[in-house]
C-alpha cells in the first residue's frame, strides 16, 4: 500500500511538471531574446531587491519600449510569486496598470490597479505604490467615462494628498473632480472645484498653476454660456503671463529665463486659441480674423513657425468663408510652404483642400486643377503612412495582448501549483481518494490547456481578419488615384483643344463624381443608389469625350430597391472603363454600351455589353510595354473580390464573354446586403 501511494505521488508530480513546462514554453521563447539589462538583472541572485530592479527597469522604458517593459514586469512577477513577496507582486500590478494606461488600454489599467490596491491593503497608507495606484485608478475611470466611480476614487485620493500635504496632487484631484462633475452636468459642484483649484494656486503663488486654473475656469464658463466670466478668465491668464515676462525683463541684474519666455508664448497662444473659439462660437468672423492676425504676428516675432502656420491656415479658411478669395489664397500659400518646411503633412492637406476651393471660386481652374492634383498625391501618401502606422500599432497591440495572456497563464499556473500542493497533502491523509483527486487535477490541467489553445487561436484569427481589413482598405485607397488620374486625362484633352465650354462642363460633372467617389471609398459597403449615381456620372463623362464613338444605356430592373440595397463600392466602374477604352473608342462607326442591373433571388446581376472591337483586337493594338502590364483596375478588382469572398463567405464572381459578332460581355454577380 505504501509503495503504491509513493508511485502514484511520483506519477502525479511528473505529470504536473510536464504540463506546466508545456504551458510556460511561450514565456521561455520570449525571454530568449535578452538584452544587456535583462542579462545584468537576471544574473543576480533571487531576492526581494531583484524584484524591484525588474520593476524599475520596466518603468524606465514603459513609454519607449512597452513590449520589453512587459517582459521585465513578467520576470518580476514570477520572482514575487516564487518568493511569496506580496509587496513585490502589488508593485508589479501597479506598473502594469501604468503601462496599460499609457497605451490607452484603460479597462486593463483599472483591472491591474484594483489588484494592486487589494494587495496593498495589508500595508500602511504611506506605501508609495498604494498612493500611486489610488491616484491613477481615478484617472482611468475618467477615461472610461465612468464618472461616478472616478469621483469616488478622486475623493479618496484627495484625502490622502491633503494628509501628505502634496500640493500638486491636491490640484490634480481637485481638477479631476471638477471635470467629472462637469461631464455629469453637475455645474454647481464643478464650478466650486475649479474655483478651489484657482484659489489654491493663488495661495501658493504658482504662476503656471494660476494660468492653467484661469484657462480651466474660462473654458468652464464658456461651456455654461457665461461669456463675461469666460473672457475675463482668459484675459487673466494672458495678463499674468505678460506680467511675469515684464517682471523678468525689468530686472537688469537677473538674465531672462527661458522658462518664463516659454510660459509667456504658450499662454499667449492659449489666449489666441480661446479667443478664436469664443468669437467662432458666436459667428464673429471679423474678430476671428483679427485675433489670428495678431497670433501670426506675435509668433513670427517669437520665432514660433508651428503657430505661425496654424494662424495662416486659419486665416486662409476664414477669408475663404468671407469670400475674400485673393487674401485666402495668399494665406493658404504661406501655410503650404510652411507645412513643407516643417513636415506637417496634415496641415498641408487642409491648406490644399481650401486653396483648391479658393482658386475654383476665383475662376482660376488651371491652378485649381494643379492644387487638386497635388492634394490627391499628398492624400495618397498620407493614407499609405496611416495604413502603415495602423498595421504597426495593431501588431504591437496584438503582441501586448498575447503577453498579457501569458501573464494571466502565469498566475493560473501559480494557482495550479498551490492547488497541486494542497492536493498532495490531502492525498497523504486520505489514501482512498488518490485516484479521484488525480482525475480532478488532470481535468483542471486539460481545461487550462484548452483555454490557452482557444485564446491563441482567437488571437491569430483576430490578427488575420485585421490584416485583411487593412489590405482591403489599402486596395480601395489605391482605386482613387488610378481612377482620378484616368479621369484627369480627359480634362487635359479638352483644355489642350481650347474647348473651355466642354472643359467647364466636364469639370462640373467631374467634381460631383469625385465627391461621391471619395465619400464612398470610406466604406466597405454603400447603397446601390449611390453607386448608380457614380456609374451614370462616369458614363456621361466618357460620352462627353468620345460622343462620336458610342451611345450608352443604363437599365435597372424595377423590382430592385436601390435605397435599401448595399454593395461594395467601385466594383463595376473598371469594367465599364475597359469597355470604353479598349473596345468602343477604336471603332470607326458609333458603337453601343449597355449596362443592365437585374435581381435574381438574393443577388444582383450586372451585365456590361459593348459592340467594340473585342479583346483580341484590342490586345493586338497594344504596344510591347502595354502587353507586359496588366490593368491596375482589373487586378485591383480581382484582389478585392477574393478578400470580400473570404471575409463575408460570399460567392461574388465575374465572367467575361467574347461576342461572335464583335465586342465583349461582362457578367458580374454580387450578393445583396440589406
Amino acid at each position: 500500500m505504501a509503495l503504491d501511494l509513493y508511485l502514484l505521488n511520483e506519477m502525479k508530480q511528473l505529470l504536473i511538471i510536464f504540463i506546466l513546462s508545456v504551458l510556460t514554453l511561450p514565456f521561455k521563447e520570449v525571454s530568449a531574446q535578452k538584452d544587456s539589462t535583462f542579462i545584468s538583472i537576471n544574473s543576480l541572485p533571487d531576492s526581494d531587491d531583484k524584484i524591484f530592479k525588474w520593476i524599475n527597469a520596466a518603468n524606465k522604458i514603459s513609454e519607449s519600449n512597452p513590449s520589453k517593459a512587459v517582459d521585465y514586469i513578467e520576470e518580476g512577477l514570477k520572482l514575487s510569486l516564487d518568493l511569496d513577496n506580496v509587496r513585490g507582486e502589488a508593485y508589479c500590478y501597479n506598473s502594469l496598470g501604468g503601462l496599460q494606461f499609457t497605451l490607452g488600454k484603460f479597462e486593463k489599467s483599472v483591472k491591474y490597479y484594483k489588484n494592486a490596491l487589494t494587495l496593498f491593503e495589508g500595508f500602511e497608507d504611506s506605501e508609495i505604490g498604494y498612493y500611486s495606484s489610488l491616484k491613477n485608478i481615478g484617472a482611468s475611470y475618467e477615461k472610461l467615462e465612468e464618472y461616478e466611480t472616478a469621483i469616488s476614487y478622486y475623493n479618496k485620493f484627495l484625502k490622502q494628498a491633503k494628509k501628505k500635504n502634496e500640493e500638486d496632487d491636491i490640484v490634480f484631484a481637485t481638477n479631476g473632480l471638477a471635470r467629472c462633475n462637469q461631464a455629469l452636468q453637475n455645474y454647481d459642484d464643478s464650478e466650486v472645484y475649479y474655483q478651489q483649484a484657482y484659489s489654491f494656486e493663488q495661495k501658493r503663488n504658482n504662476t503656471q498653476g494660476i494660468i492653467n486654473a484661469s484657462n480651466n475656469l474660462g473654458n468652464f464658463y464658456e461651456t455654461v454660456n457665461d461669456s463675461v466670466n469666460a473672457f475675463n478668465y482668459f484675459d487673466t491668464s494672458l495678463s499674468i503671463a505678460q506680467s511675469a515676462t515684464l517682471t523678468q525683463n525689468t530686472d537688469s541684474i537677473v538674465p531672462q529665463v527661458n522658462g518664463t519666455q516659454d510660459l509667456a508664448v504658450q499662454t499667449t497662444n492659449t489666449y489666441f486659441l480661446n479667443a478664436d473659439n469664443y468669437f467662432g462660437n458666436r459667428g464673429m468672423v471679423d474678430e476671428q480674423i483679427q485675433v489670428n492676425q495678431q497670433a501670426a504676428a506675435y509668433n513670427e516675432a517669437n520665432d514660433n513657425p508651428q503657430e505661425v502656420n496654424k494662424a495662416n491656415l486659419k486665416l486662409g479658411k476664414l477669408n475663404l468663408q468671407k469670400k475674400n478669395n485673393k487674401e485666402a489664397i495668399e494665406y493658404l500659400r504661406n501655410s503650404i510652404n510652411l507645412s513643407d518646411e516643417l513636415g506637417e503633412l496634415e496641415a498641408k492637406e487642409e491648406a490644399l483642400e481650401a486653396i483648391t476651393q479658393a482658386y475654383q471660386e476665383e475662376g482660376d481652374y488651371e491652378q485649381a486643377l494643379l492644387a487638386y492634383q497635388e492634394l490627391v498625391k499628398l492624400q495618397d501618401s498620407i493614407q499609405k503612412e496611416k495604413n502603415k502606422q495602423a498595421l504597426l500599432a495593431n501588431n504591437l497591440s496584438l503582441e501586448l495582448e498575447q503577453k498579457d495572456e501569458q501573464i494571466e497563464l502565469l498566475l493560473e499556473n501559480e494557482n495550479l501549483k498551490e492547488e497541486a500542493y494542497a492536493l498532495d497533502i490531502e492525498k497523504r491523509e486520505a489514501e482512498n481518494q488518490n485516484k479521484l483527486y488525480i482525475i480532478y487535477a488532470l481535468i483542471g490541467i486539460l481545461l487550462i490547456m484548452t483555454i490557452a489553445a482557444i485564446a491563441i487561436i482567437r488571437s491569430n484569427q483576430k490578427r488575420a481578419k485585421t490584416n485583411m481589413l487593412l489590405e482591403l482598405k489599402s486596395l480601395r485607397t489605391q482605386m482613387n488615384p488610378h481612377f482620378i488620374f484616368n479621369s484627369l486625362n480627359s480634362v487635359n484633352s479638352f483644355i489642350s483643344k481650347n474647348d473651355d465650354r466642354s472643359a467647364n462642363k466636364y469639370l462640373s460633372r467631374f467634381s460631383q463624381l469625385m465627391r461621391l467617389v471619395l465619400e464612398n471609398s470610406k466604406y466597405d459597403f454603400v447603397s446601390l443608389e449611390s453607386e448608380l449615381k457614380i456609374i451614370e456620372l462616369y458614363m456621361e463623362l466618357e460620352h462627353l469625350r468620345f460622343q462620336d464613338k458610342f451611345d450608352y444605356e443604363l437599365n435597372i430592373a424595377p423590382n430592385i430597391e436601390t435605397e435599401n440595397t448595399e454593395i461594395p463600392p467601385m466594383l463595376v466602374q473598371p469594367y465599364i472603363e475597359n469597355a470604353v477604352w479598349h473596345g468602343l473608342r477604336y471603332l470607326e462607326h458609333k458603337g453601343n454600351l449597355v449596362v443592365k442591373v437585374e435581381q435574381n433571388n438574393n443577388a444582383l446581376t450586372w451585365t456590361i455589353t459593348d459592340n467594340g472591337i473585342g479583346r483580341q483586337a484590342s490586345a493586338e493594338m497594344k504596344t510591347k510595354n502595354q502587353k507586359l502590364g496588366k490593368s491596375t483596375g482589373m487586378k485591383n478588382i480581382e484582389q478585392r473580390l477574393e478578400i470580400l469572398n473570404k471575409m463575408h463567405a460570399t460567392q461574388m464572381k465575374t465572367s467575361i464573354i467574347d461576342l461572335p459578332e464583335g465586342g465583349t460581355k461582362v457578367i458580374l454577380e454580387i450578393p445583396i446586403k440589406k
